[in-house]
């Protein structure tokens, strides 16, 4: 799998009223499979009951996130070593991205700037979830674990025989997963969320509304108003709770990635930097952001989008194979492997010559770089690294043997090693090592991110 899987995540399903995401019908959440918190609103119209509602989930999820706001010791899952132990964050698990675009970025947007000081109405729990929500709406970028929309998760590790407009049906992605006999059963199962099926808001949740209208008043029974909204909702969502789940045992049985404890670290520091700012009562968000945070966050989701495609492409053979196909990565034989070749004026020179026979036709121009994985090597830290050899396509035979020179990590005589064996099978790909470089912002922002100047 390519993601992080938290131990304990706090899985979120839900209906809103259809062109109000501010008036949630009804919540399942919590961390604990058996055991789901219940959120009913009994009349969404009606405005305290509303915020009732909102300040019962607000309180679920701050307590949930209060738990990992304070850094602490890495987990080690069972068998291994400690340079592989992962840090612990929470991480919100929704069923499709609609719902994660209506709690992270609609509710967050609702609940942020919310006052109570001046309002007694409003639950000072219900800012400070908006403040968590707007964080994690900005950790939706690729690599990030923090927020799992579980279509998206199983689109990225299967592929079914459905149209991809239909993969944001969990019911029925799991169906041709796990059922594949059930599929026209879950096709026609009430949806996940946000949006409630017109039909059971109508009959079902109108009647539960008009039994909340009329115990609401009685005195001595306000629990009996909202249990009858309390079990509708239940018998609404328990399917979608249930899905999520099982999705999350489907993707945990695949085998991880090899850079996903890297993506992970990173979540770690962006979450403790929120914490922080929480914490000192600083987490701010703007209304509109400047044209500076545009550019940054453009930059950033480049750079992101960048390093996952080339760490799932190391990581999966099958994505690998999609460049190889493609002609951008060369894959094949390893013929002979000379410690030392000849320069271009004939001189000899200490670099290592490697000749490729290809599997597929390589049409790269000479000059073209490639890189290779080694195996797993120990730091002088005591950390395991996997070194990258820079090779350059600088020849081809007439027999379609392809020259590849080394460039660097692989040069000196100590780290000929990393070097592949002849008579092996390697794959050499286009994907150049991450370099770290510090944010360097142009004096003058480019055209597409400036504001128009006022007359």
């Amino acid at each position: 799998m390519h993601l992080h899987l938290a131990r304990r995540p706090f899985v979120v399903v839900g209906y809103h009223v259809p062109g109000d995401p501010g008036s949630p019908l009804g919540i399942l959440c919590g961390d604990r499979r058996k055991q789901p918190r219940v959120i009913a609103a009994g009349e969404p119209r009606d405005y305290d009951e509303r915020w009732r509602t909102l300040t019962e989930f607000a309180l679920d999820l701050n307590g949930y996130l209060g738990r990992y706001a304070m850094p602490s010791a890495p987990s080690r899952r069972q068998g291994r070593s400690p340079a592989r132990a992962y840090p612990v964050i929470p991480q919100l698990v929704v069923p499709n991205a609609d719902t994660a675009q209506w709690l992270c970025q609609e509710l967050g947007l609702l609940l942020r700037y919310l006052q109570p000081e001046r309002d007694p109405r409003i639950n000072p729990a219900l800012p400070v979830a908006g403040a968590h929500l707007s964080f994690l709406d900005q950790q939706r970028v690729p690599g990030a674990s923090l927020v799992l929309a579980m279509t998206e998760v199983l689109a990225q590790h299967w592929k079914t025989g459905q149209l991809p407009s239909m993969d944001s049906n969990l019911a029925s992605q799991m169906a041709w997963i796990r059922r594949p006999d059930t599929i026209l059963e879950a096709e026609n199962a009430l949806p996940a969320g946000p949006v409630p099926d017109p039909e059971w808001e109508r009959k079902t949740y109108t009647r539960s509304t008009k039994v909340f209208n009329q115990l609401r008043g009685v005195a001595g029974r306000p629990g009996d108003a909202v249990r009858e909204a309390s079990n509708t909702v239940w018998e609404a969502l328990e399917p979608a709770w249930n899905a999520v789940w099982e999705s999350l045992d489907a993707v945990d049985e695949l085998p991880e990635a090899e850079h996903v404890l890297e993506r992970a670290r990173g979540d770690e520091m962006q979450w403790h930097r929120h914490a922080e700012r929480v914490r000192g009562n600083r987490a701010y968000f703007r209304r509109r952001p400047r044209q500076l945070q545009v550019f940054r966050y453009l930059n950033r989701l480049e750079r992101l989008t960048g390093n996952l495609d080339r760490q799932m492409a190391l990581d999966d053979p099958q994505i690998m194979a999609r460049h190889v196909a493609s002609g951008d990565a060369l894959c094949g034989t390893v013929v002979k492997v000379l410690p030392e070749g000849t320069g271009r004026q004939g001189r000899r020179q200490p670099r290592p010559i490697v000749h490729i026979r290809p599997d597929l036709s390589f049409a790269r121009p000479l000059g073209t770089h490639l890189w290779f994985q080694c195996a797993v090597e120990t730091s002088r830290a005591g950390t395991p690294v996997r070194p990258t050899v820079e090779l350059e396509v600088t020849g081809l035979e007439a027999d379609g043997i392809i020259e590849l020179t080394v460039v660097s990590n692989a040069i000196k005589r100590e780290h000929h090693r990393r070097l592949p064996l002849p008579d092996t099978r390697q794959v050499f790909a286009p994907f150049e090592p991450p370099t770290f470089r510090p944010d360097a912002i142009p004096d003058v922002l480019p055209w597409t991110h400036r504001e128009p100047e006022a007359d």
